[in-house]
């Protein structure tokens, strides 16, 4: 369960359980991990420029590699702000989604626990 939309809303405590998990998921660590084969990207841009700056010395030819070195950096760059910021959208969306379930609960429309649950409901997500 990685999407807010796949959060059961059948109780505070269900929902809890499962908006933590999906929080925990889209946090800043949990997402680089995620994305190493970006990161991968990230060493080979970056060894493309270095390659083309070094090769400057040697022929002019080489500002093709550090062109393209730019280039694959300046993706890659892009493609991490992205992955970053969709995680943050996620991390607030799933935050605001707890809030609605709590003045739920608070107004009596769903349950605190579903039936047969043993003890308290979870702490709210990222608390």
């Amino acid at each position: 369960m990685t999407s807010p939309d796949d959060i059961p809303l059948t109780s505070v405590a269900e929902f809890r359980l499962a908006a933590r998990q999906v929080y925990a998921h889209h946090r800043p660590g949990s997402v680089s991990l995620g994305i190493y084969g970006t990161w991968s990207a990230l060493g080979a841009a970056i060894a493309v420029l270095g390659f083309g700056l070094g090769g400057l010395a040697v022929t002019p030819m080489s500002w093709w590699f550090v062109l393209a070195g730019v280039l694959f950096l300046g993706l890659v760059v892009r493609r991490t702000r992205n992955v970053f910021r969709r995680a943050a959208a996620t991390r607030a969306q799933v935050l605001a989604l707890s809030r609605d379930v709590d003045a739920r609960a608070a107004r009596e429309e769903i349950p605190l626990t579903p039936p047969g649950w043993q003890g308290a409901p979870p702490a709210p997500p990222g608390g």
